[in-house]
């Protein structure tokens, strides 16, 4: 009987010891951006003046080049250099300086988010609201069904009692990822710049 129960009690410990090596991941309630090996986006930019004319248009590329594993999580390496993840609260960047996830696009019913980050001589506050339902939005003449991420920065100085304010509207198509990226002047509704999807390729 002795002999039974120490048998048990190892094959016990060797399941715990196992499952605390592996941390679970939860499946993302949505795959905001697809992430895999391969997968690149293709974007136009147009700088406009104050009155909306445009004054310049280039273009960039960014591809999923790889995956890593953090905290026995896996992580995706874009070519831009940003650390991301769809994770169930959205999708997420790996802050490397403070070791932890900061949520881009919050996943639906998530409701709002807010940063506020704090630098010398003033204060940045990052604000996001999500659409509940998507819209059809046009990106280099193509249209997409996208959902609207309307991201606000405020800059806050305690020696001026004036907030300036930068507006962003990022549309995100599901299963294709950011189509079209408005932003604009400060304290202004006037684009400044517009990233456009031209084309993808998605493994």
């Amino acid at each position: 009987m002795k002999k039974v129960f120490s048998a048990f009690l190892c094959t016990l410990l060797l399941i715990l010891l196992f499952s605390c090596d592996r941390e679970n991941e939860v499946a993302p309630v949505e795959e905001t951006l697809p992430l895999q090996v391969g997968n690149e986006w293709v974007y136009e930019v147009t700088d406009f003046d104050t009155s909306a004319k445009p004054l310049t248009k280039s273009s960039y590329r960014n591809s999923v080049i790889r995956d890593t594993l953090i905290h026995r999580s896996t992580w995706y390496i874009l070519s831009s250099g940003s650390i991301v993840q769809n994770s169930k609260e959205g999708y997420v960047y790996y802050n490397e300086a403070g070791d932890q996830p900061v949520m881009i696009y919050q996943c639906p019913g998530y409701g709002g988010i807010g940063y506020m980050y704090e630098y010398p001589g003033y204060e940045m506050w990052v604000l996001t609201t999500r659409s509940q339902q998507p819209d059809t939005i046009t990106a280099a003449a193509e249209t997409y069904a996208s959902y609207l991420f309307s991201i606000e920065k405020q800059y806050i100085s305690p020696n001026n009692a004036a907030t300036n304010t930068l507006k962003q509207h990022d549309y995100v198509a599901p299963d294709i990822g950011l189509v079209r990226s408005d932003r604009y002047y400060v304290n202004s509704d006037n684009v400044m710049q517009r990233h456009e999807l031209v084309r993808y390729t998605l493994r």
